[in-house]
């Protein structure tokens, strides 16, 4: 198994968008920590963050306009299609996770839009045992969409040789036992894993706390994020909101 963290920028209008995002909501989460009397106001900083994250994955996941998103520029999207390309050019089969049902129903919409062959499982998805079927016995579906919340035990994806987490989560435990769905018990080829990180933004500091803060939560599948943001003291959050 090779991982590889690959780095993107914003584009121009994405670069605009979060910074209107950002100064909306810092300064006055700023003063709450500065008090040290008034509790640490994670929520807010959790809306915040994921805010800034959907804006990184695509601003048309952030405006909910997923139906629209040809009118929005990403500089994740176009590393994103680039890697997709040279993994169907190598014909090798993707496994593709977001957290953002959104950034998947644009994912599926540019795959139709193609006639590129995918299968998808999303916590509302039925037909579970179908759509791994016909990612692993069918030559023509060659991606597989998958929410990291739906993607646990029990599932089986070694047809995939290529593994892409578009947006990072904060619990390394959950990342890894994604990827394990590909790298596992079956599995003939070696495995590439490309996690995307947008440079110049909380991404990168994202990723540094991921390998930091990982390595105390890693058997820990069970926390979500909102639990993460709690593991940071009043002085590492101060760090991570100015370095955004």
């Amino acid at each position: 198994k090779i991982e590889e963290v690959s780095h993107c920028d914003l584009t121009e209008e994405q670069k605009s968008l979060y910074e209107d995002v950002l100064l909306r909501s810092r300064e006055k989460i700023f003063k709450e920590l500065e008090d040290e009397n008034t509790p640490i106001p994670y929520i807010h900083i959790f809306a915040l963050l994921s805010s800034l994250k959907q804006v990184c994955d695509h601003p048309a996941v952030y405006l909910k306009k997923a139906d629209n998103y040809k009118n929005y520029s990403s500089g994740k999207w176009d590393l994103f299609l680039e890697l997709l390309e040279e993994a169907r050019e190598s014909q090798q089969k993707v496994v593709v996770f977001s957290q953002y049902l959104h950034m998947l129903d644009i994912m599926e919409a540019y795959l139709n839009e193609q006639g590129i062959g995918f299968a998808s499982i999303r916590g509302s998805t039925q037909n579970r045992g179908e759509q791994l079927k016909r990612f692993s016995k069918d030559p023509g579906c060659e991606v597989f969409l998958a929410s990291l919340q739906a993607s646990g035990l029990g599932i089986d994806l070694t047809s995939a040789s290529v593994v892409i987490h578009y947006d990072r989560w904060w619990n390394a435990a959950r990342e890894n036992q994604a990827t394990d769905r590909v790298h596992r018990i079956g599995q003939t080829r070696g495995v590439q894993v490309f996690k995307l990180v947008t440079k110049n933004t909380f991404e990168e500091r994202i990723d540094q706390l991921i390998t930091q803060k990982g390595r105390l939560m890693e058997d820990v599948i069970g926390v979500d994020e909102r639990d993460m943001i709690k593991k940071f003291t009043r002085d590492e959050i101060f760090d991570l909101l100015r370095l955004v």
